[in-house]
């Protein structure tokens, strides 16, 4: 699960990436400059979040596979 994570981590990053070079030659870049520094802090804080949260999915992700195994190996014994 940490993959679909960092995935996303740098996807978003890239987006982001492209979307400040696309500023760069905007007329006008001034209106819109609040509206994008308001979007670089809420991506930043979600892209925070991701990373705190990708140790959580992986345990889950281990969890459900320890899960399936006992599982199977119960229906077997059956």
């Amino acid at each position: 699960m940490s993959y679909r994570v960092s995935d996303t981590y740098d996807a978003i990053d890239q987006a982001m990436r492209l979307m400040r070079s696309s500023m760069k030659g905007m007329p006008e870049r001034a209106r819109y400059m609040r509206h994008y520094d308001d979007l670089r802090r809420a991506v930043a804080v979600l892209l925070i979040l991701l990373e705190e949260a990708a140790p959580w999915m992986d345990e889950t992700e281990k969890a459900k596979q320890s899960t399936n195994l006992a599982k199977k190996m119960l229906a077997a014994v059956r």
